[in-house]
């Protein structure tokens, strides 16, 4: 990571006359500022803005060197300009440094009065050379013509400055005139005689567009933008911070070819490899990339699919999401509402309602995934396997299938009809899951027992696979004594005699952004307890954390019969917005307890529906029948991690 960020923004609106004015310079810096402090943040931010009337050739040349001049090696400098471009003819002293004898330039709001010119190529490489030579890495962003061939323009009206008519001396050039003289605080730049004016070091120019072409104006969200300011945040919004200049280039030029035609991005740099670096030499530190909805081709799609973990839809059911704007917030209603009609590898393929304009991209947030049922093999007594089908098919929640013959050798659970009752186990696995079930409306308990294994198994891997909350959002520690484990681990206690180990789990939100988690405990023996907090889920301000003591359990009953080790699933389920978990609960699994009559409906929780999108998808695990989603449920971005822990009570 680099030290500080200091950044140059200039933007001109207002040129004085004969200079045509423009309209969306100073909205180009006003959005790279905002994106500045809200992804760099001011802690490592060193900024300067110029607009206007404050955009004089002076200021813009003297920030250059006293601001972006502070950078040191391990520092990043940013200039960024958004405005007109224009050429001028080269004095004849320096006509080895360019070939056609036309300088390029960029056109400050003080540049055609009388005592002042334009910032040449020239003026701007030696600047630029002067800050890149303390080792520090150099951004060059440059919203206007590339090569003076033009300038921006908007529609069919071309905004052209045109060229400076007067004949402008060789000594008016900061850091070239030809004894080596410089201005009062302008560094005095060697010409190197290539005839291209190039600043050597660790930079990056990236420019509208090509020699020949001209940088447009587009209308973004109602206001005017350059096409490239306005791809380039974009790009950066889109990603997760810290793509290289290579991918920048990329998603920006396929931005701007889909809004205007006749301009190509293009990026410069001394030395190739500067290519591979982060954009902004990795000033942006890593953030969680959002999920966008964009139009392609072969129609609307979002840019997650198998290989992000996207499911396939399951019949009727499929992933839903909500669609916001790129850079809009995710709360209230949306601009429309998409499902998933086929996944691909790469990307998922949508339905889109209403149609939006397929100019822009947006930001999609899921609000429902498919959920599988379990698939339950029946093997053994064909009588027996029989009426346990009609208990299925009579089942208000039939959260599982019940499959035969081949299709059994691929079944998450196994159920053995035998004379003396219903054996249920795993595959490969010959122990069962709970004692034989046998007795009196065997085949009901048997359903009822195979519906609570299937909510707990749909719990235990319940994850949203396009979660845009990074890792460790929600900082997960479990410790006892001096092991201590974070998400994915597993660690194992054990009694002390007939003392049970105690352990603590403490969550710590690292994000600058308020969180809400919940701790749910799901044992071996198929419970499900939510209760580490008396509200299901607790709030955690930005750095805030809390601690939760628990106690390992192996219970006597279990000890006595011979269990001596038992392991726990500990998830944490972050979420942006509250909710409320407690309607997951069920019980330690008890056939002699099981009721024998038809199971009571479960509709996933409260008659009105879950109130936002992350408490349906828990609703979801419990049942097959949620019922459609509600319009007004608010929209969360969510994400599950997991730690083991392991009881030892030996003999």
């Amino acid at each position: 990571m680099p030290g500080r960020l200091y950044a140059l923004l200039v933007g001109i609106d207002a040129y004085p006359a004969p200079i045509p004015t423009l309209s969306g310079c100073v909205n180009d810096v006003a959005g790279m500022a905002g994106l500045l402090r809200e992804r760099v943040g001011d802690a490592a931010l060193d900024l300067v803005v110029l607009t206007d009337a404050d955009a004089t050739r002076s200021a813009v040349a003297e920030r250059c060197a006293d601001h972006l001049g502070r950078a040191g090696p391990e520092d990043v400098a940013l200039f960024y300009y958004s405005g007109h471009g224009s050429q001028q003819a080269t004095p004849e002293e320096l006509w080895d440094l360019e070939p056609d004898h036309r300088n390029e330039t960029l056109v400050c709001v003080d540049s055609r009065t009388e005592g002042s010119w334009d910032l040449v190529d020239k003026e701007l490489a030696g600047l630029l050379q002067a800050i890149a030579s303390s080792g520090c890495h150099t951004l060059v962003v440059l919203d206007c013509c590339h090569a003076g061939d033009g300038t921006r323009d908007a529609d069919d009206v071309v905004r052209l400055a045109p060229p400076d008519p007067r004949s402008r001396p060789a000594s008016t050039f900061l850091g070239l005139a030809p004894e080596g003289a410089s201005r009062p605080g302008i560094p005095a730049v060697s010409a190197t005689r290539t005839g291209r004016w190039t600043p050597a070091g660790r930079h990056v120019l990236l420019a509208a567009c090509r020699p020949s072409e001209t940088a447009k104006e587009v209308t973004v969200q109602g206001r005017q933008r350059g096409a490239l300011s306005a791809a380039l945040e974009a790009a950066v919004l889109g990603t997760d911070g810290r793509p290289s200049y290579r991918d920048v280039l990329r998603i920006v030029t396929a931005d701007v070819s889909s809004r205007v035609r006749g301009q190509h991005p293009q990026v410069e740099t001394a030395e190739a490899t500067e290519l591979d670096r982060p954009f902004l030499g990795g000033a942006i530190p890593a953030t969680p990339r959002p999920l966008t909805l964009s139009r392609l081709p072969d129609g609307w799609s979002i840019d997650s699919g198998a290989v992000h973990g996207v499911p396939a839809p399951i019949g009727d059911d499929t992933t839903e999401l909500a669609v916001y704007p790129l850079g809009g917030e995710t709360s209230g209603s949306p601009l429309a509402t998409a499902a998933v009609s086929r996944v691909l590898p790469d990307r998922s393929i949508v339905t889109l309602t209403p149609p939006l304009d397929p100019a822009f991209v947006y930001r999609a947030v899921v609000t429902s995934i498919p959920l599988k049922p379990v698939l339950v093999g029946v093997v053994g007594d064909s009588a027996g396997a029989a009426a346990l089908r009609e208990a299925a098919d009579h089942a208000d929640e039939a959260l599982v299938d019940l499959v035969e013959g081949a299709e059994a050798t691929d079944a998450d659970l196994l159920v053995e009809a035998t004379a003396g009752g219903f054996v249920i186990t795993r595959p490969g696995v010959t122990r069962p899951l709970v004692p034989v079930v046998d007795g009196a409306g065997r085949e009901e308990r048997t359903i009822r027992a195979l519906e609570q294994v299937a909510r707990w198994l749909r719990l235990s891997a319940l994850a949203n696979p396009v979660s845009r909350l990074v890792v460790d959002a929600v900082r997960v520690e479990v410790e006892a004594g001096t092991a201590t484990v974070r998400a994915g681990g597993t660690l194992t206690i054990a009694y002390a005699g007939s003392d049970p180990p105690r352990f603590t789990v403490r969550l710590a939100n690292t994000t600058a952004r308020p969180l809400w988690a919940a701790l749910i405990d799901l044992t071996e023996t198929y419970g499900i307890f939510t209760d580490a907090f008396p509200a299901g889920s607790v709030a955690l301000g930005p750095g805030e954390s809390t601690a939760v003591e628990l106690v390992g359990q192996v219970a006597d009953g279990q000890w006595q019969a011979g269990t001596v080790s038992l392991r726990d699933q500990l998830m944490v389920v972050t979420s942006t917005i509250e909710f409320d978990p407690r309607s997951l609960e069920q019980e330690e699994l008890d056939v002699s307890r099981m009721p024998s009559g038809p199971a009571a409906t479960n509709r996933g929780g409260d008659p009105a529906g879950p109130g936002s999108n992350l408490e349906r998808a828990l609703s979801s695990t419990r049942t097959r029948r949620l019922g459609p989603r509600a319009g007004t449920a608010a929209v969360a971005d969510w994400r599950t991690d997991s730690v083991f822990v392991v009881t030892n009570r030996p003999r």
